[in-house]
């Protein structure tokens, strides 16, 4: 049997990089349609299935649910599903230290600097509304 027909047959858990927009009524200005930027989210969503069609549809299926009426700083809108970024097998069992993703980056010394945060600036302690 191949590494990936085993490793397929093992391993049950996905994760699926869902794109969604919040999308508000478009503003115009004098017939053009304003440039803005979107606010985009990208949820990564884990997945069980027995195989990666079956992720995929899984992933396509709640990102469409996920599509709601939202408010960010007072204004109204609507949270659109946009796609799929990616979906990623995870090869780990899922426990405490297991690894679940893993990105192969090419960077400098000075960009490795750049790239690793204090404590103070990573997400997990600044929960709560973003400020643009």
């Amino acid at each position: 049997m191949s590494y990936s027909k085993v490793i397929y047959k093992t391993r049950k858990w996905y994760i699926a990089h869902e794109l969604l927009c919040f999308d508000t009524n478009t503003k115009k200005t004098g017939g053009r349609i304003k440039k803005h930027k979107l606010v985009v989210w990208e949820n990564l969503v884990l997945i069980k299935a027995r195989s990666p069609e079956e992720a995929y549809r899984k992933a396509l299926k709640h990102g469409r649910l996920s599509e709601e009426k939202v408010e960010i700083d007072g204004e109204d809108g609507y949270c659109r599903f946009k796609g799929l970024k990616d979906l990623v097998l995870i090869y780990d069992d899922l426990e405490d230290g297991a690894e679940l993703e893993w990105h192969d980056l090419r960077l400098s010394v000075s960009e490795l600097r750049r790239t690793s945060k204090r404590k103070k600036q990573m997400q997990a302690f600044n929960v709560g509304p973003t400020r643009t």
